[in-house]
């Protein structure tokens, strides 16, 4: 697989702002993409596919549980801020200027 300098020219228009006054372009372009075109010739039909790189069953899992813990009330740490609390959060200037 291969683009030319017109491809090239359309892709930079319309999805960024490529540099097209350096010549390697193509070349660099290009040999990506044959590298891409090796990477397809793989087989790579015995391989399992992965969600996860921990091998582990649902009920033995090696992570622990998630627990949720409230050790801080959220008044104190309101309280604890230097600037206005509304409703129960913390106001900020408007950044939006």
């Amino acid at each position: 697989m291969s683009l030319t300098q017109e491809q090239i020219e359309k892709l930079s228009k319309n999805l960024s702002k490529v540099d097209l006054s350096d010549p390697k372009l193509v070349w660099d372009l290009n040999s990506i993409l044959d590298y891409i075109d090796q990477l397809n010739e793989v087989d790579t039909s015995w391989v399992i596919p992965t969600v996860n790189v921990v091998e582990s069953e649902i009920n033995n899992s090696a992570l622990r549980e998630d627990i949720e813990k409230r050790e801080q009330n959220p008044k104190d740490l309101l309280d604890c801020s230097n600037q206005k609390v509304i409703a129960n959060q913390i106001a900020v200037t408007d950044i939006m200027k």
